[in-house]
């Protein structure tokens, strides 16, 4: 009698891992490295702002009375909280009681739940770190908090602008070419900032990949040649140490200094949360003494009523953006 082959077995079982595999990072490091500032009890928050006013030097007489009196002057800066929520979880009946891959019987449920967290964070951290700007509630307009791209405009905003005297300088917003970012580019960024600070700026930067790599090729060429290369230093190591290295995370300049992350979340579109073409190319440069993240409410998961289709749930937040002085701070928004 033949014997049995596998090319003749039925109803063999596949042979499938246990752990889905997600390539995508989880991680969301501008919003969880904000400062937590005091829990708002209002959609609308305010707080005051100053800056000292220059005085005359010319010398007094001897024997002058003081006759006119002055004052320095606070200002008010003004933002609007929103609320946001994830498009929310389901999961059928049977589907929960189904085995798969990377998901045991009655788990599906938690996944989906926990899938749906994560979603929320990455919300946050994109219109935190969008250009969107300010709405108040209306009957077709929900209420919408500031992003970091509208804070930096170095004009006024259309609803509750940041007073002129606190907008960050014009030569501190770069908008033209990725390729013409060079060091002089963000030395006059730095320049005008720390202008207007009176002190050398310490700034974090969160770009782009294709900003961080054009900011890191600034060591190995020359800074007015791009044509021309520098010489590479070299160093005295083990054959398995010996790596070319083209990451440069940290610049100093006369003006100031700027430590930078790269980020996958600047710029996206609002209706979507896709990235734009700004998104890789363009870059915050912040003093993140400057930031608060305040939630009215903190991330919160709810649990819908169950219904025979299955349980189901939703994430939420009501979150405000305080940028409390965008003085001397810097952006480059580049679509090119």
């Amino acid at each position: 009698m033949p014997g049995i082959y596998e090319a003749d077995q039925v109803l063999k079982v596949a042979e499938v891992g246990d752990t889905i595999f997600i390539a995508q990072s989880d991680k969301v490091p501008f919003s969880r490295l904000l400062k937590r500032g005091k829990k708002p009890y209002n959609m609308l928050s305010s707080w005051p702002v100053q800056v000292y006013p220059d005085r005359k030097f010319e010398g007094i007489l001897d024997g002058t009375d003081i006759s006119t009196f002055t004052h320095t002057n606070r200002e008010q800066i003004e933002a609007y909280a929103m609320w946001l929520m994830t498009e929310g979880w389901m999961v059928s009946r049977l589907a929960n009681l189904t085995h798969t891959y990377g998901v045991k019987p009655g788990k599906e449920e938690a996944k989906q739940a926990k899938d749906d967290a994560l979603l929320l964070g990455q919300m946050i951290e994109k219109q935190l770190l969008s250009s969107v700007d300010m709405a108040v509630e209306s009957g077709s307009t929900p209420y919408r908090s500031r992003g970091v791209g509208s804070w930096l405009a170095s004009s006024a905003q259309s609803v509750k602008p940041v007073p002129a005297n606190y907008r960050p300088n014009s030569a501190c917003v770069y908008e033209s070419t990725l390729a013409a970012f060079l060091p002089a580019e963000m030395e006059a960024m730095l320049e005008a900032a720390a202008t207007q600070k009176k002190e050398a700026v310490d700034l974090t930067g969160y770009v782009g990949i294709k900003l961080k790599t054009q900011m890191s090729t600034w060591a190995q060429r020359h800074v007015e040649d791009v044509n021309t290369a520098q010489a590479l230093t070299r160093y005295n190591l083990d054959a398995e140490d010996k790596k070319l290295m083209r990451v440069v995370d940290f610049f100093e300049f006369d003006a100031g200094k700027v430590k930078v992350f790269p980020s996958w979340y600047l710029l996206c579109t609002e209706g979507t949360g896709a990235v734009t073409a700004n998104s890789s190319r363009s870059g915050y440069f912040l003093d993140m003494d400057m930031w608060e993240l305040c939630f009215l409410d903190n991330p919160a998961s709810w649990i819908e009523p169950r219904k025979s289709g299955g349980p189901r749930g939703y994430h939420d937040a009501v979150y405000l953006l305080k940028c409390l002085n965008p003085t001397g701070q810097c952006m480059a928004n580049i679509a090119s």
